[in-house]
């Protein structure tokens, strides 16, 4: 199975580091074949890439919504089976590559951690329905031309989530008993943590399954 985890880049480079770091580690994980895609907005951003072997594209951060669609048509040359909707700030943890079946054109996940390093805080949110874009798997021949509104800063999963249902590939909702997905807040987020509702979570239980490097880079 060959995974392209997608991720939009804008500012924050020691929180994007980490989110690199947590694709490398994917790419250990057997029976995956885990690579990375990254669309930025600085050329400055283009060592931390090329640090972790990071493929990239380069356009202007502005609307959100076509600086995605141009990444994915980017991404689109590469050889993959599924494509993995993540933030820079975003770690996937090495069950999420289990957590799915991969036998169907969307999944989205249901639930996931936020966690706030600066005051090692930690809230589970959980939904009823896949409505956020963060750990969303795309078949490939699934993806359409534009994803996202183009000229939308926020309220853009809803907006993703729509399309693929108009297309006939509605988002495949999963919950795991522990959360495969763990959102670094810091003060650059579209939402911030204190506005999020969420269940409180032990600070050091999110972190299991993290690598040393993460978890150090974290604290």
């Amino acid at each position: 199975m060959k995974i392209l985890v997608f991720v939009p880049v804008w500012k924050r480079p020691e929180i994007t580091e980490i989110c690199f770091m947590g694709i490398n580690r994917l790419q250990k994980v057997p029976g995956f074949e885990v690579k990375g895609f990254a669309v930025i907005s600085e050329e400055t951003m283009i060592p931390l890439c090329e640090k972790y072997g990071i493929d990239w594209c380069i356009t202007k951060n502005h609307p959100l919504g076509a600086k995605k669609n141009y990444g994915v048509s980017q991404a689109m040359r590469k050889n993959f089976d599924y494509l993995v909707d993540i933030g820079s700030d975003d770690l996937l943890k090495d069950e999420f590559l289990e957590l799915y079946s991969w036998d169907r054109p969307v999944f989205g996940l249901m639930d996931f951690l936020l966690l706030d390093a600066t005051q090692t805080k930690c809230k589970r949110l959980t939904t009823k329905v896949p409505r956020f874009g963060a750990g969303r798997a795309i078949r490939k021949d699934a993806i359409t031309k534009d994803l996202w509104h183009p000229s939308a800063t926020k309220g853009m999963d809803n907006y993703s989530n729509f399309q693929l249902a108009l297309d006939g590939s509605g988002v495949k909702g999963v919950r795991s008993e522990d959360p495969v997905l763990v959102e670094l807040k810091s003060e650059v987020n579209i939402h911030k943590y204190r506005l999020v509702p969420g269940k409180k979570y032990d600070f050091d239980s999110a972190l299991n399954g993290l690598s040393e490097q993460e978890v150090n880079a974290i604290k």
